[in-house]
């Protein structure tokens, strides 16, 4: 436990986690001010012409089933914010060469790997959280000034509770996917450019070539999870538990071998 703390402590000292919010914060500012020019002097149908959503409408912060909605576009930043955080924290130890010197310290190679992606993974889920109330808050004004809170229940607040904690977990699984990543690599480009042309390339290819496979990918598992409803127009039946299952294995997989390596790896050479 005291070694999950330090390396959360260190983990929020490093420059790139404080940019990265700072960035965050500057958007959801950005966000905020885009939606209430957009919504002044609007009616509730002009704000819905062409089957369009607006954060001005509080329901339409959060459609449930669908993924559609203001919180699904904060999903897609964080994670890949999660994921560029926690492949620089690992990164930066090889990049300065001071991985030998924490092993000095904390000679245990497992331990020390585990909590590292732990820890990232824990502050990413937390710093997800935040950043998601901060960002809906944006849009009060807009809600309150130009547009409506009709319609909102008891179901649809558990739904966006809901939603805004899966994507506070995509967040922590993007962050700890580049820690192993990068530590396979011992820098965080290659975490970067592992995960891109694995999900931007990789991924579309398999998916025009052999698409009965498209149920074992990143993208359609992680898609079922956010909407946590069965994908609609696709060849194949996957339920959101099973999505979530999948998702937890590979990522498990993964950082089993990053473990692994950094175990393994003679480090004397790169301090």
């Amino acid at each position: 436990m005291n070694l999950l703390i330090v390396e959360m402590r260190r983990a929020l000292h490093r420059r790139v986690v404080l940019v990265l919010i700072l960035i965050a914060l500057i958007g959801c500012v950005f966000a905020g001010v885009i939606a209430f020019t957009s919504s002044a002097g609007e009616t509730l149908a002009g704000l819905h012409s062409d089957g369009n959503t607006h954060p001005a409408v509080m329901r339409d912060w959060w459609i449930a089933g669908s993924g559609d909605g203001a919180l699904s576009v904060s999903g897609l930043f964080l994670l890949l914010g999660g994921l560029m955080g926690g492949a620089s924290i690992a990164g930066a130890e090889w990049r300065a060469g001071t991985v030998t010197t924490v092993l000095t310290w904390e000679p245990r190679r497992v331990r020390l790997h585990l909590s590292r992606t732990a820890a990232c993974g824990i502050l990413a889920a937390v710093i997800a959280i935040a950043l998601q109330i901060l960002f809906l808050a944006s849009f009060l004004p807009a809600v309150l000034a130009n547009g409506s809170t009709a319609g909102l229940d008891a179901d649809w607040w558990i739904a966006l509770v809901a939603a805004m904690l899966r994507v506070s977990l995509f967040t922590a699984v993007g962050a700890m996917l580049g820690v192993a990543l990068a530590t396979l690599g011992r820098n965080t480009a290659f975490a970067l450019v592992t995960v891109f042309a694995w999900v931007a390339v990789l991924e579309g290819v398999i998916r025009g070539l052999k698409p009965g496979l498209a149920r074992f990918l990143w993208g359609e598992n992680m898609t079922t999870i956010l909407t946590w409803a069965q994908l609609e127009n696709v060849s194949f039946r996957r339920g959101p538990v099973v999505a979530l299952v999948t998702v937890m294995l590979y990522l498990s997989v993964i950082t089993a071998i990053a473990t692994f390596v950094f175990r393994r790896r003679d480090v004397a050479s790169t301090s």
